[in-house]
């Protein structure tokens, strides 16, 4: 039994181009739907059209490669002959974008489920289900009503016959407020100035994201300021990865090499690319792929962190072992920060103040000068009580009831 998706992609904008092909944050609507399908499970994308325009056959080969199959249909027969017995199909309306979490909701194993949200001003662009329920722009349903829609003669929308399948066979309803298309979590974009405001929207409204004082006070205001111009570049989220990674690499060979205090700061730069990387996380397709990456150039860092002394030495004229001071607290710092993110992963809805925790970026921007000056083993003293004093503070605040 696979997960099959179909997504509607023949409605044209008032200039005359595609709602598919709209590119929101550097990013085409039908890119976006894919990812979100393939993180939820889907192998195989069905797209609905009218025509074929050499811009979305370019943008179906991006997502071929990569590793998504992609297949143009016109009939509901073009359909069904991708179709297998017991194949779940998940319809994506036209123009729409959505998160994950809705995509992931609609692709859970079950009975068929339609998306749906109330009849509002704001959701006029859905296709109606009753008199008080308007379709949430996702729906799955089963291979019979494919094979339904198959045998039917004459020619009909394949999507909004298959919703209208899936409403009288008593799909379930999973309900979403209204509210979401308010903030702009779902919308169907209709036309290039709502595509506009959406992703003035969404550059607004991204999240910091995790804990760490570094990160949330330095880095991530740094990122946001040129946030704009990252999103828009489909090649800055292609490249980031490989250069943040790099830039890891430079660290431990620069330290490695008797260029420490130049290894902390081009660390600093690493910070930068993984701030960076996790703000387009928020945008870009490859958002799932380049969460794992991130999270292993993070745990590089991390280790670097508690190695550096130990570089550093290396790196030396005698290549004599680290002072104490160095070689036992800066692990100890590393341990910190790690017991930092774990009482944060551990703290559920509770994750307030996160902005008070330890992270590498702050170890790093304190240790770059402490290097320059050459007073590394008193900064390696200091930043671990420094950690701990923090951990404890966020302890106290986070823990306070929040007022009402």
């Amino acid at each position: 039994m696979a997960l099959i998706a179909l997504v509607g992609a023949s409605e044209t904008l008032p200039d005359g181009g595609l709602r598919a092909l709209v590119a929101i944050a550097g990013e085409t609507l039908i890119e976006r739907q894919a990812a979100r399908l393939a993180d939820a499970g889907v192998t195989h994308v069905a797209v609905a059209v009218g025509a074929v325009p050499a811009e979305l056959l370019a943008t179906c080969d991006r997502i071929r490669r990569r590793g998504l199959k992609i297949t143009p249909v016109r009939t509901a027969g073009d359909l069904m002959a991708l179709v297998q017995p017991d194949d779940r199909i998940i319809l994506v309306a036209d123009g729409l974008r959505a998160g994950g979490t809705h995509y992931a909701a609609i692709a859970r194993p079950g009975a068929p489920a339609i998306l749906v949200t109330g009849d509002t001003m704001l959701t006029q662009g859905f296709e109606r289900i009753d008199a008080t329920r308007r379709w949430g722009g996702l729906a799955c349903i089963s291979d019979t009503m494919v094979a339904d829609l198959a045998s039917m003669p004459g020619e009909w929308d394949m999507m909004l016959t298959l919703l209208r399948l899936a409403v009288q066979s008593g799909a379930r309803r999973l309900y979403c407020e209204p509210a979401l298309f308010e903030q702009g979590e779902i919308a169907i974009v209709a036309d290039r100035p709502t595509a506009a405001l959406i992703e003035q929207s969404s550059l607004q409204q991204v999240e910091y994201g995790g804990m760490g004082l570094g990160r949330s006070a330095i880095m991530m205001p740094l990122v946001r300021l040129a946030g704009p111009l990252l999103v828009r570049s489909p090649r800055t989220a292609r490249y980031l990865p490989y250069v943040t990674a790099l830039l890891w690499v430079a660290v431990a060979l620069l330290a490695a090499g008797g260029l420490a205090a130049a290894g902390a700061l081009v660390a600093i730069l690493g910070g930068l690319g993984l701030a960076a990387m996790r703000f387009l996380a928020a945008f870009r397709a490859e958002s799932a792929a380049q969460n794992r990456v991130r999270g292993v150039i993070r745990t590089f860092g991390w280790l670097l962190l508690g190695a550096y002394p130990w570089l550093v030495s290396l790196g030396g004229p005698d290549r004599l072992m680290p002072r104490f001071a160095e070689a036992a607290l800066a692990p100890c710092l590393a341990a910190t920060i790690l017991l930092a993110r774990w009482l944060y992963e551990d703290s559920g809805k509770t994750r307030r103040f996160h902005w008070l925790l330890p992270d590498t970026d702050e170890a790093w921007i304190l240790l770059a000068p402490a290097l320059i000056l050459g007073i590394a083993p008193l900064m390696f003293a200091i930043l671990p009580l420094l950690a701990l004093f923090q951990i404890l503070l966020w302890l106290r605040l986070a823990r306070r009831p929040e007022p009402r």
